[in-house]
């Protein structure tokens, strides 16, 4: 009997875009899906496009959900969905992406169906598509040094080896959130999203596979956070702030991970967001700020964060400044 597969997707004025997912969706050959989208208080016509695919889905033998929140954000959303969901596997696609091939959920539920008990999540690779053009521009893609690497949890949490946060390019078994995400609950922030929540826990002391076919498309828009809502050192900020709260709350969350090594990888954290603080004080030439920033970790790290080049640097604008 084939295994049930959980799509759960947060939308927020997605009527341009959420069609082609849906559509993709639709044309996968995999027989059983159920798929909640999580309207996060749209003000276009979201709600009426989604509502018009259920009897679509019914004629395919899916099921899908639509509900309405109030704007407080994706990982919001992901909570709210996260406790209807009955599937063995799941997947969170973002709203203006979709699935590039139609046995791609096929593909991702083989592999997890053959698996041992250490795998918690598969992926693939992505493309990522222009969105006027629909043009490839990039991709999302493994290296010969890292397609076969399966721990990946250090990667997820300090964004290296081209490690990519793609929530549709993932399928995770449901009964390992079960176990690692108590209550299905995980830390909200409107600013930071849901993919560190998610993908850490289901890391942490467990492998994702990656396979090589390029099942998923991601859209690169226009007005997307880098290029817009955080264009300002204000906002950009606020999304670092953010980041790190999330990233410090979401490892002190990990229920199987001792406190000493929640300890180690805090403190890395707040290292890497404070050197993030103070390349972008230096960018906007708010170098008394940078100045700050540095002495801050200098006293509180007590360690060699920065380079004898920045050092260098950082004491020719003490004297300038001064």
């Amino acid at each position: 009997m084939d295994k049930l597969v959980s799509i759960l997707t947060p939308c927020y004025n997605g009527e341009k875009y959420i069609g082609r997912l849906l559509d993709s969706i639709l044309n996968q050959t995999y027989p059983c899906i159920e798929m909640f989208v999580i309207d996060d208080g749209s003000t276009d016509n979201t709600a009426n496009l989604i509502k018009s695919y259920i009897s679509k889905f019914e004629v395919k033998g899916y099921a899908l959900t639509y509900i309405y929140q109030k704007n407080f954000g994706q990982s919001v959303a992901i909570n709210n969905g996260l406790k209807m969901i009955k599937g063995d596997y799941l997947v969170w696609p973002d709203c203006d992406d979709w699935y590039a091939a139609n046995d791609a959920i096929q593909q991702m539920v083989t592999i997890l169906d053959n698996s041992d008990n250490i795998v918690s999540m598969v992926r693939c690779q992505s493309n990522l598509l222009d969105e006027n053009t629909l043009k490839q521009i990039g991709k999302f893609c493994v290296n010969e040094k890292t397609k076969s690497k399966t721990n990946l949890f250090e990667d997820c949490l300090f964004a290296q080896n081209g490690y990519w946060h793609v929530p549709g390019g993932y399928m995770a078994k449901t009964k390992k959130i079960e176990e690692i995400i108590p209550n299905k609950e995980i830390y909200t922030d409107k600013d930071a999203g849901q993919n560190w929540q998610l993908m850490l826990p289901l890391l942490y002391k467990s492998e994702c596979v990656t396979i090589e076919p390029f099942l998923y498309n991601v859209l690169v828009r226009n007005d997307s956070h880098s290029r817009g809502q955080y264009s300002t050192l204000e906002q950009q900020l606020q999304k670092y702030d953010s980041y790190e709260k999330t990233l410090l709350a979401t490892i002190d969350n990990i229920v199987n991970m001792p406190v000493a090594e929640k300890e180690k990888y805090q403190y890395a954290i707040q290292i890497k967001y404070n050197e993030i603080r103070f390349y972008l004080f230096i960018f906007y030439k708010k170098y008394k700020e940078a100045i700050v920033v540095f002495y801050e970790l200098d006293a509180v790290f007590k360690k060699e964060i920065f380079t004898n080049l920045v050092k260098k640097m950082v004491k020719r604008l003490f004297c300038f400044i001064r």
